[in-house]
């Protein structure tokens, strides 16, 4: 915790607001009920970010895009780029879901697959092809990693998080980050101030996961490589029995949230990845801002 004192409800976080707001929410392939019971727990025009998924079907995609689309809800679909199988064949996918489910905005990471399934190995190859602005895009998502990435060094996760916004501004696409999730607020708060401190003030979606079992969390946490905060996360959680009853992002959002409230993070949201389901991550954040989470 950044302080010892305890809030009554996540409503009572001195700028709740501020990490509140405007959230995102993150999910793998949605059923058709979980979104409908999603929509009717979040904000009209709430993003929902769809995992890309090496050999993901693109009818399935669309379909799941534009249920989204219909429920009032935002579809932003990841594009990996190591997974574009050809230039065509990614134009003609975002055409279709610009065109049909109002997709404007994507988050276009590299893609963890080890051979490239067509012409691009890195995201930034993507931006600088002239594809997405040719297909309807007008902003991008870029991943960013507060705990580090277990298979690239610091030195080059700034250098290319760096070079992707410049490539962005330079083609006159809007950018902003979402990062990997975490369990602790410390190690996104310094980040964060090293980010502003370096010039970047672009707007910074904060992963987090939504309400899910622990050993679900866990599973997730060391497959992504989220180590040093899940490593303390479950030690507080087996301390105080939650092991049996889950876990919710409430201690991350209020310690976020007087982090904001005491100096400047810049333009800050909060990001769910719904690994205990989409529903659930909605309607926790309905509660939240209604005052009923402790």
């Amino acid at each position: 915790m950044l302080s010892p004192h305890r809030l009554e409800s996540v409503a009572d976080a001195p700028d709740f607001h501020a990490v509140l707001n405007d959230v995102s929410m993150e999910a793998v392939m949605p059923g058709a009920a979980e979104i409908h019971e999603a929509a009717s727990a979040l904000p009209t025009g709430t993003s929902v970010y769809l995992t890309d998924l090496p050999n993901r079907p693109e009818d399935k995609l669309f379909q799941i895009a534009t249920g989204i689309f219909m429920r009032g809800l935002k579809p932003v679909p990841h594009v990996a780029a190591r997974n574009v199988s050809s230039e065509n064949k990614l134009a003609d996918l975002l055409l279709r879901l610009s065109s049909s489910a109002g997709v404007k905005k994507i988050m276009l990471i590299g893609g963890d697959r080890d051979r490239a399934a067509g012409p691009f190995e890195h995201a930034i190859e993507v931006l600088e092809s002239g594809i997405l602005e040719r297909t309807g895009i007008t902003e991008i998502g870029i991943a960013a990693y507060p705990e580090g990435h277990p298979n690239i060094s610091e030195d080059v996760l700034r250098a290319s998080l760096r070079d992707k916004l410049e490539a962005a501004e330079r083609i006159g696409l809007k950018a902003h980050i979402v990062t990997q999730f975490c369990f602790d607020a410390w190690p996104v708060v310094t980040w964060l101030r090293a980010l502003r401190a370096s010039g970047i003030s672009n707007q910074v979606r904060i992963g987090m996961a939504g309400p899910a079992s622990i050993p679900s969390l866990m599973k997730f946490a060391q497959r992504c490589g989220v180590r040093a905060s899940a490593k303390g996360f479950a030690r507080h959680a087996s301390s105080i029995g939650k092991l049996l009853t889950g876990a919710t992002p409430a201690e991350m959002v209020n310690d976020l949230a007087e982090a904001a409230a005491s100096e400047n993070l810049g333009e800050i949201a909060a990001h769910f990845y719904s690994f205990g389901g989409l529903p659930q991550a909605a309607k926790w954040v309905r509660d939240a801002k209604d005052g009923k989470i402790e």
